[in-house]
């Protein structure tokens, strides 16, 4: 038991680490915003000789004028307000677990000096962040959690609160399940996607999966895929039927056969197809040409017929009203649409009840996530178009030839956002599930149109 016990504690303590270099960039972001002076002498000064041999002294320092609660304060989350706590033991337990070596880590504060003077010139539209603009700065450290994860949270003299990551990008790209998004915009109508007139042609995308690898592999690569199927029956097989298929020979019916072209066991007959397309350089003698018709099978059978044209159907039939078709094939979502495709933007995007800034490495990114309120506020100017209309053309710029849905946010006629949602097998071609890829582009002045808003 004691034993075990110890182990605990040892995990404890090691998820409890906190990492030394964003406490220390924290902590000193936070000072500069209160005395723009706070790292001159510092850093341009020479004036180091008190931390030289001890660099403790400078930590704590820095727990010093956190303790003091003046204007910067530990904070922690009442709803989406942060407010002072109280708790500074959680300070001690933070600071004790730091190390910090003034020398090595010199370039540590620098870059909190200059992001702090990037939130200086770029937080607000027409003016630049004074200290005696702030009342209070909350460093939340400890108290982050899954709902509250920035790193500072600047408050103003009007009480109005800015939240900030630092050291972190904006993440423009996410991924989610294909059903979720389908779900959200044409609801019970994503039933049918595997049932119906689809089921056929989810057959027919199987069968010529099948046989465009079958007939241009190599000799021996054929002979592999005939320990699982009857090469004169692949016009037979079914989208379901196709994942259930296994090695033909019953002793290899529990572990599968060990295939030596591929290093492992194989049971399942999709899963042997998935390992020859990864290796498709040594599977065929023209990849690139089996590759190109693939993609011409896939663009014209999932991402036409199936995809396409289930998406059509379902909006015309069910939201006919709350779309209209403008120039270059865009489609100007409306009413239940426009609402629709705003939740899943705004929920990709990360927005929450409060706006959040993310700072690159020393500011030089700075991006806003402004507040689900303000989507609220204008949402009669902000127009949503959209557009999947599918290109038959093979393009080598298109990731995969995937299908794609391109989502266009404008406000005053400005373009704020384009997202695009890359619809793909989400582990391998023809792996059986569809998922959603998320890409966002932000407009250059994105900050400045939202702010100015």
């Amino acid at each position: 038991m004691k034993w075990l016990k110890g182990y605990k504690l040892f995990k404890e303590a090691k998820q409890d680490k906190v990492s030394y270099k964003n406490v220390i960039n924290e902590i000193c972001t936070a000072m500069v915003l209160l005395n723009n002076e706070f790292l001159d002498n510092l850093l341009d000064r020479g004036l180091k000789a008190r931390y030289s041999e001890n660099s403790e002294i400078f930590i704590t320092d820095l727990k010093n004028l956190l303790l003091a609660k003046n204007r910067l304060n530990l904070g922690r989350f009442e709803g989406d307000t942060c407010v002072a706590d109280d708790e500074l033991a959680k300070v001690n337990t933070v600071f004790d677990s730091i190390e910090f070596d003034i020398e090595k880590d010199w370039d540590k504060l620098v870059s909190a000096r200059t992001t702090a003077r990037n939130i200086i010139d770029k937080l607000l539209l027409d003016s630049k962040l004074k200290p005696e603009m702030i009342k209070n700065i909350y460093w939340v450290g400890p108290n982050r959690d899954s709902d509250h994860e920035e790193d500072i949270v600047v408050e103003d003299k009007d009480g109005k609160q800015y939240s900030f990551y630092l050291n972190k990008n904006l993440a423009t790209q996410k991924s989610a399940s294909f059903n979720l998004f389908a779900d959200d915009l044409i609801g019970a109508d994503i039933d049918r996607l595997y049932k119906e007139d689809y089921l056929s042609k989810w057959d027919k995308l199987t069968q010529e999966w099948i046989r465009l690898i079958y007939e241009n592999a190599n000799k021996n690569i054929q002979q592999l895929i005939e320990k699982f199927i009857d090469a004169k029956r692949i016009d037979t097989i079914g989208y379901f039927e196709y994942f259930d298929i296994r090695h033909k020979d019953p002793k290899f019916k529990h572990l599968g056969e060990f295939i030596q072209e591929f290093d492992k066991n194989i049971l399942k007959f999709s899963d042997l197809m998935n390992e020859i397309w990864k290796s498709k350089e040594n599977s065929f003698m023209d990849s690139e040409r089996v590759t190109k018709e693939w993609m011409e099978v896939k663009i014209v059978i999932l991402n036409s017929k199936i995809l396409e044209n289930l998406l059509t159907s379902s909006l015309k039939s069910n939201h006919a009203d709350d779309i209209q078709k403008i120039e270059d094939g865009w489609k100007l979502a409306g009413g239940t649409v426009k609402m629709k495709l705003f939740k899943t933007l705004v929920e990709k995007m990360g927005c929450l009840e409060r706006p959040i800034y993310f700072l690159g490495k020393n500011g030089d990114i700075f991006n806003l996530v402004p507040s689900r309120e303000f989507f609220r506020e204008n949402y009669d100017d902000l127009k949503i178009k959209f557009d999947y209309h599918v290109n038959f053309q093979v393009s080598e710029e298109e990731e995969n030839n995937d299908f794609t849905i391109k989502i266009k946010l404008e406000l005053d006629d400005n373009t704020l956002i384009d997202m695009f949602i890359i619809v793909k097998f989400s582990s391998g071609e023809m792996s059986g599930k569809l998922s959603a890829k998320y890409k966002f582009d932000i407009a250059d002045n994105f900050n400045y149109l939202i702010k100015n808003k």
